[in-house]
This record gives structure tokens, C-alpha cells and sequence, in this order.
């Protein structure tokens, strides 16, 4: 639809030619643009909604298809030119113009007025799109005047088309000068081509640090749009000199409309802050965000709104960095959902070639296992099964010759690619999968894959072990049919560059008439790349992190498709795999990742799995059986084998609550719980450790963007190891309090429903007596964000696994079914709600009733869950 419309304060406006500027006597000023939704109400609402409630004193004045005369489709960017041609003035998307003039440049148009451009793309956006660019607009216009600039986070998948509806999103609001800075310059192609490229972005200009910088300052001193793409490392690093490099000199001196993060769950945004932290704690800095990142204020730029993108941006949003209202969600679930559920009478499915996944999982047997533990490691390691080393430690080359590396086994990693074609000898299967017979797809071996495997990507663990597969690989009497290309080390490329050269061994591949190609990465290209006919992954390394895993299981979910001459889409590819090799530990990352997902929406851990596994589903190869696993499976194959000890250094982790400058400084703007806290004796002198905390790393932050991180001299190195410190016993005191959690939880019979509510509706008495804080305090420290909701599921849910495990006495089974209500640390819903079928367990148990004064059941007529029944049993017995 094509629609036009007016505000208050702009019906009278209009453009003086001949002074440059508004004035507000004349025809008035019109908004014309476009939508895909219904009407154009609900896509002006989207924008407006908070600025004007209801679209109170909004004048929507028109409101057409946009079709042509010939069945084709065209945008309000046909219509502004049609405007503009006929020498209507512009200010953005807002024309001088009266309604009969916009109606005649749509009678233009859809006759068919010829425009010539070299600007070859002119997709509109998708729904999606347009709502995050409708939201994100609304949002700043609410937020304007106020004392810091409003940011937004996008935690959109990979596919999502973030570049392109970050332009829009400038479009929408006018901006002139915007800044797109990312960690990894890979995407620097991505930026560029849709800028380019696009016909809504003619007349617009792009820099970056190949372009000459008096044609950048030129640019930046114009009126046409601008936007300036660089790297977190360029323009933090220094001249050979000290100071800015001459380049990036400018960037300091613009007045930002948008500052555009990229990539913000990368490294950058956060280690550029590392040193803040207390580097002797291991495990938070391994698992946790940094309690400092690298914000806004610490660039040293001007800007007056902020975007952050991120595909796994879980930790920003349980930090609380961001509002509810300033986050826009789209998820792999989101968007294999819209396709499969797109209405054909609205036209063109656009999401037909984004292509569904599905998982593989090969168990290595028992053997395999133990030649991996060599003690060192805590059971099977991909890492250590694939390890290689130089053949000629002393060797200086940097030159990657045939038989530099070697691995450390190679009988192995051979006996591996046999098994890749399904081609094991029956001692080879017993000696590498544990069973004597196969009952499953391999990968080069089944056709229900042939087509996804001809492109794939093999992730490995480090450069060394890359060149060595390639050897092998290309001595291999199958795998020699694919050309094998090595993205790996200094000779692949770095950044963007490392892209052309995969395209050109496919471009061989084909042209060759090859099997395929294959290429080895050790991290390159796993990231803000898309390398379109990559249709499978191999995962031959060991991560730890849910975030790295899945950013690159998405590699190989990009869109690979035609469009026809008569207008229908030819996809290439419908379906991507991924294959994996250690069953356990990809499970227990997609478990974490259904955790984290948990968190931002009204689901349990288990339904949000299960949601996930409707469109991504997980076949497992084990004991020669292959089965498709729900979402039950997975959450208890990632939580079998934790035991008592594991479970208890879980509820002592740093982990589990979050400290820094945004919720010390929340919790110093309130007074009374200070003071009340403050009569614990663990909490004494906790203002005093806050204050401390929040004014140091402000001041830190200042002086290293200043003097550099490493040029602290001994004061202020001497304040930052007391900053830590203070942090540290604030987190110690925190863990403390959280390590009786599960002391409560066996003391209650309430475990099933939300903890939350079952603490806030028990006796606080009881809770004050097991915890030493008050149910006020603890409901307040929660909601300034001290606690992390997210790891705080996890643990629950383990403590969960684990005692019902323990419950089971004399053959007897928990029943099918957990209550009326279920949850677990700040969620609850109806058990119906999970379609478990749980009926009553009055009716189908003997259950204890208050009568029965040794069973110790809660009172009331049915409230018990089926672990409340098994323990009062027990109790009972006992």
C-alpha cells in the first residue's frame, strides 16, 4: 500500500525557496511511504502510537495498492521521484505538496513512468523489517529531549537483513550522517553493497578506510546522506605518533544522527573493558559479560541515537541494559515460523528461501573416548580428537607446505572420514562408534543430503589442524573429487578478503565439474559473512559458549535463490544440516540456548526448546539406533551426570548474580534498602563498597579512553585493584545469600511453581529464617537486577533433575505430570499450558491428605505436585 498523511505542526508548513528554510503559512507538509501490512493505520500506529495515543489529531489522507497497470508492484520511492520531477519540494520523505498532487504522481507511476537508475535492487522490506524500523522510529521520536541519547538493541538472527533495515530505519527518520562501527570487517561488503546498491538509497555515499580522506572530508562537509563504516579496532587504535590516526580524525568532529554497533556480542564491546575486571576470577570471566562494557560514552564520538545489533545478545538483555520497549526481537523460530505460516493470498511468500535446519548428531563410542582422555581433559574432546602439530617443530617458515602438519593420530581422523561416507569396516565401527552394524545417514554417504554436503564447511580448532585435514583430504581417493580450500592463517585473508577466495574454489567446483567443495576454518568466515551455497557444517572443534555455536550453525542457513523470468523464486537449497560428532556437549549448548531464550519471553526453558526443535529437529546416532529427540531429551541429556558437587559449585557461581555499574548504581537510588541491608552483618559497609565500585569505574573508563588502557600510572592502578576488590566481596556477599536457595527449596513443598511467587507467598518469617534478608529486600534486589534470571533457571532446573532422580524408591515412578502450576525461578504458568495431560492426582494416586500426620503433605485439598506426593511417601517410610 501506498499512503500519505499529516501531523499536527506540520498541516501549515512549508518550504521557503528562497531563504532555504520552513516557514509555516502554505500548503503544508505530507508524509508519503509505503507498507506491506493490511491498512495503512496499523503501519502509521507502529511510528506514531507514543508520540500521538491512538493517532489522536494524525491526518491519514490516502491509501492505495501499489500496483501498476501491468499486475507489477512498485514503492513510495517511485512515487517521491514522481514528486520531485515534477518540482515538488523535499525535506526527507515529507513533500510540499497537496493531497491532488500526490494522487497525480500515483496515476504517474502506475502508468508507467520511466525511471533510469544503475541501482539493480528495489525489494521492498519484509514484514519483520518494516516492524523493527517502525518500532525503533517510534521509540526515538518518544525519547527525544531527553538528557542522553536513546539507544535500541535489534536481537535479530543472522538472515534477519540488518544492514538493509538499519538503512531503512535512517531513511525513516532523515538522518544525514550515520555511523556504522562493527567488530568484525568482514561485513564491511555486506554495508556497502546494500548502501550501493539499493534504489531507496540513491544520491547516498559511503566511506570507509579505503576511501582518501580529503574526498571523506568533502563528503562529511555535504548535504547529500552519508554513511561512514568502520572497524572498533581501527578507531581505537593510535597513530605511530600517539593520538587519532588522520583518518579517524574526522569521525570526532561529525555530530552522529545514529551510531549504528555492530555485531555488539562480540569480543570488542567487551574486553576493550577486561581490565577493569578481577582477572584471578576464572570463571566469570570466562562465562560472564565483563561488569564494564565498552559503551557509547567510552568512543569518544557524538551521536544523537544509538543502535546495537547482535544476533545472541542474551547477557545485554538479562544486564538490563536495555528496556523492554527498546529491544526488537526476531529469532530463527520467529522467522521459520512466518514461513510456514504465510498466507499465499498476500502475494510472494519472502521468507520461501530462507532455508530450515536440522541437526545430526554422531555419538563416537566408548574407545574413542578414552584415546581422547588422556587426563588432561574431562572426557571426549572434538578439539583433542583432531588435534595436529608441526611435523618440524624447529621450522621458522610461515609458508603452509603439503605435510607441515600432521595430526597426532591420523589412522583416526581417516577411519572418521570413512565413517563421514558410511563406509566402516565392521571392526572400524566397533573400534570408533561402539556398535557393529549402522542403521543411519551419513553424511557423504546418504542422498538425502547429496545436495546440501556438495558446499560445506568444515569448523576445526585451530590453524594447524586445518592444514592437516587438507592434506588428508586431498589424499583421499573421495574426498580428492571436491576442491579443498584452507580459510585459515595469514595467507586466507583477513576480514573481508577472506571471502573471494572460497568463491572462486566453488566457482572451480563448478566450473570443473568437481564433486563439490570443502572449506576448513578455524574462525574465519564464521561470522557477519554469507557465503550463499554453503549448505552444511561440520563441527570438528569444542565450544563452550551456546552464542559462538549457534552464530556459526548459521553460517549455512543463508538464502540461496533465483528469481524467474515470469516473477516466482527458484530455491537452491530448502534445507541446511548440521552435523555434529559430541552429542552431549551440542546438547547441552542448544539446552542453554532454549535457557537464554526463555528469558526474553512467558515460557518455560522446556517450551522454549521444544519451540526451537518444531524447526530445527535433532536426530541422534547412538548405539547404532538413529531417533529424533523432543525437547525432554535434550534437557536431560544436558543435565545427566551433574551431581552433588557440581550442583553445589553451580549455587556458589559468580554467574548467578550480576554486579556492576548499572545495578550498583540502581541500588545506591535506594536508600532504605541500603540501610536495611546494612543490618546484616554480611552487608555491612555495602554503600560505602557500591559508591566506591560505581565511582571508580566511571572514572577508569574515562582515563583509560584517554591514556590507553595500559598506561595507568601506580594511583590509578592501585584504585582499580581496590575497585575490584570491593566488587568482588559485594558478589561473594550476593553468592552467599544465593547458595541457601536450595536449602529453601527442599524445605518447601512448593518447589514446582514459580520460586519467585513461592517465596513472596509463604510466611516471610521463613524465608528471613533460612536466608537472613527479608522477602521486601529480596524482591527489590531482583528487580534492580543484582540476580541473573537466566543462570538462576539453569540452576534450578538442574536442582530440579537432580532430587527428583532421588526420589524414586521402590520402583515407583514420578507420575506423568508436574502440578498445577510450573515454573522455575521468576516464571510460572498452568501445567496445561506444557499439554502434559496432567489429570488429578486424587484421582489416579494415593495421595497423603492432611489426615496423615506423619506424611507432612501441604494443606489444602489438592496442591501437592507429583515430587511433593513422592517425598511425603518417603517421609512417611522413613
Amino acid at each position: 500500500m501506498i499512503y500519505a498523511y499529516t501531523v499536527p505542526g506540520r498541516k501549515d508548513q512549508a518550504w521557503d525557496r528562497t531563504v532555504g528554510q520552513m516557514h509555516t503559512t502554505g500548503t503544508g507538509l505530507i508524509k508519503v511511504g509505503e507498507t506491506t501490512k493490511p491498512t495503512a493505520f496499523e503501519r502509521i500506529k507502529q511510528q506514531l502510537n507514543t508520540a500521538y495515543p491512538g493517532l489522536r489529531g494524525v491526518d491519514i489522507l490516502l491509501e492505495e495498492e501499489a500496483k501498476r497497470s501491468d499486475g507489477s508492484w512498485f514503492g513510495d520511492r517511485d512515487v517521491h521521484r514522481a514528486l520531485v520531477t515534477q518540482g515538488i519540494s523535499k525535506e526527507q520523505e515529507w513533500f510540499e505538496a497537496t493531497l491532488d498532487e500526490v494522487k497525480a504522481a500515483l496515476v504517474a507511476v502506475r502508468n508507467g513512468t520511466a525511471y533510469e537508475s544503475q541501482r539493480t535492487q528495489d525489494f521492498p522490506m519484509r514484514p519483520e523489517q518494516e516492524d523493527a524500523v517502525a518500532q525503533t522510529a517510534g521509540y526515538f521520536l518518544s525519547q527525544g529531549g531527553g538528557t542522553h541519547a536513546p539507544k535500541v538493541l535489534w536481537n535479530a538472527k543472522m538472515r534477519f537483513g540488518k544492514t538493509f533495515t538499519a538503512y531503512q530505519l535512517a531513511r525513516e527518520m532523515g538522518f544525514k550522517r550515520t555511523l556504522v562501527l562493527t567488530y568484525k570487517p568482514a561485513v564491511q561488503s555486506a554495508w556497502r553493497d546494500d548502501l550501493l546498491g539499493h534504489v531507496d538509497f540513491e544520491g547516498w555515499h559511503f566511506v570507509d578506510r579505503t576511501t582518501p580522506v580529503n574526498v571523506a572530508d568533502e563528503l562529511a562537509d555535504g548535504a547529500d546522506p552519508l554513511v561512514w563504516f568502520a572497524s572498533f579496532q581501527d578507531i581505537t587504535g593510535k597513530a605511530a605518533g600517539g593520538g587519532i590516526k588522520e583518518r579517524n580524525e574526522t569521525l570526532h568532529y561529525i555530530e552522529w544522527d545514529c551510531i549504528v554497533l555492530d555485531e555488539y556480542h562480540f569480543g570488542a564491546w567487551r574486553d576493550g573493558a577486561r581490565d577493569l575486571y578481577d582477572p584471578t576470577e576464572k570463571e566469570l570471566a570466562e562465562v560472564e559479560e565483563p561488569d564494564d562494557w565498552v559503551t557509547e560514552e567510552d568512543l569518544g564520538l557524538n551521536s544523537k541515537h544509538y543502535l546495537y545489533l547482535s544476533g545472541t545478545p542474551f547477557r545485554a538483555i538479562t544486564n538490563g541494559e536495555f528496556t523492554e520497549d527498546a529491544v526488537f526481537n526476531w529469532t530463527y523460530v520467529d522467522e521459520q515460523n512466518a514461513k510456514a505460516h504465510w498466507d499465499d493470498a498476500d502475494g510472494q511468500n519472502p521468507y520461501v528461501d530462507l532455508p530450515g535446519m536440522k541437526m545430526y548428531a554422531y555419538e563416537i563410542g566408548a574407545p574413542a573416548t578414552e584415546w581422547a582422555n588422556d587426563g588432561e581433559f574431562n572426557g571426549f574432546s572434538l578439539t583433542e580428537y583432531f588435534k595436529a602439530q608441526k611435523a618440524d617443530p624447529e621450522s621458522k617458515s610461515k609458508k603452509v607446505e603439503r605435510g607441515t602438519y600432521t595430526f597426532n593420530d591420523e589412522t583416526r581422523v581417516k577411519d572418521f572420514l570413512e565413517m563421514l561416507r558410511g563406509k566402516l569396516t565392521e571392526q572400524m565401527k566397533v573400534q570408533l562408534l561402539g556398535v557393529s552394524g549402522k542403521k543411519a545417514p551419513f553424511p557423504y554417504e546418504s542422498a538425502d543430503f547429496r545436495d546440501a554436503i556438495q558446499h560445506s564447511v568444515w569448523y576445526m580448532a585451530d590453524v594447524g589442524s586445518c592444514f592437516a585435514m587438507r592434506d588428508i583430504l586431498e589424499a583421499h581417493p573421495y574426498f580428492n573429487g571436491f576442491e579443498i580450500h584452507v580459510a585459515a592463517g595469514a595467507g586466507a585473508g583477513m576480514g573481508a578478503e577472506a571471502k573471494p577466495p572460497v568463491e572462486k574454489a566453488i566457482k572451480k567446483a563448478r566450473d570443473q565439474r568437481l564433486s563439490g567443495s570443502i572449506t576448513l576454518s578455524c574462525g574465519k568466515l564464521m561470522t557477519g559473512v554469507t557465503i550463499r551455497e554453503w549448505g552444511a557444517i561440520l563441527m570438528l572443534r569444542s565450544l563452550k559458549s551456546p552464542e559462538s555455536y549457534f552464530q556459526s550453525a548459521f553460517r549455512v542457513q543463508s538464502p540461496w535463490s533465483y528469481r524467474t523470468a515470469g516473477g516466482s523464486i527458484d530455491v537452491q537449497k530448502d534445507t541446511v544440516y548440521v552435523f555434529e560428532f559430541d552429542p552431549n556437549r551440542a546438547l547441552t549448548l542448544v539446552a542453554e540456548y532454549g535457557m537464554k531464550l526463555a528469558t526474553t519471553g512467558e515460557t518455560t526453558p522446556q517450551q522454549a526448546i521444544g519451540d526451537l526443535m518444531n524447526y530445527l529437529p535433532i536426530f541422534q546416532f547412538s548405539g547404532g539406533q538413529m531417533r529424533q529427540l523432543d525437547a525432554a531429551d535434550v534437557l536431560n541429556i544436558a543435565t545427566t551426570g551433574v551431581g552433588a558437587s557440581a550442583l553445589a559449585a553451580r549455587w556458589n557461581s559468580p554467574v548467578l548474580v550480576d554486579v556492576n555499574e548499572h545495578t550498583l548504581s540502581a541500588l545506591l537510588e535506594h536508600p532504605d534498602l541500603l540501610e536495611a541491608l546494612e543490618q546484616i552483618e554480611d552487608f555491612r559497609n555495602l554503600a560505602n563498597m557500591a559508591q566506591q565500585v560505581v565511582t571508580s569505574t566511571k572514572k577508569l573508563k574515562k582515563v583509560e579512553r584517554e591514556k590507553g588502557k595500559n598506561n595507568l600510572d601506580d594511583d590509578e592502578k592501585t584504585e582499580r585493584k581496590e575497585s575490584n576488590s570491593a566488587r568482588k566481596q559485594i558478589r561473594e556477599k550476593l553468592q552467599k545469600f544465593l547458595a541457601k536457595i536450595p536449602v529453601f527449596m527442599y524445605v518447601t513443598d512448593f518447589r514446582e511453581e514459580s520460586l519467585k511467587d513461592v517465596i513472596e507467598s509463604l510466611d516471610s518469617e521463613l524465608f528471613t529464617r533460612v536466608t537472613g534478608l527479608t522477602v521486601k529486600d529480596f524482591r527489590l534486589l531482583n528487580r534492580l537486577g543484582l540476580f541473573n534470571a537466566q543462570h538462576m533457571n539453569a540452576a534450578i532446573y538442574q536442582f530440579k533433575s537432580f532430587e527428583n532422580a532421588s526420589l524414586h524408591y521402590a520402583d515407583e515412578a514420578v507420575p506423568d505430570g508436574t502440578g498445577t502450576k510450573v515454573g522455575l525461578w521468576d516464571k510460572r504458568i498452568d501445567a496445561s499450558q506444557l499439554g502434559l495431560g496432567y489429570d488429578d492426582l486424587a484421582d489416579t494416586t494415593e495421595q497423603p491428605t492432611t489426615e496423615d500426620p506423619d506424611a507432612g503433605a501441604p494443606a489444602g485439598p489438592k496442591q501437592a505436585s507429583p515430587t511433593d506426593w513422592l517425598r511425603a511417601k518417603a517421609r512417611a517410610t522413613n
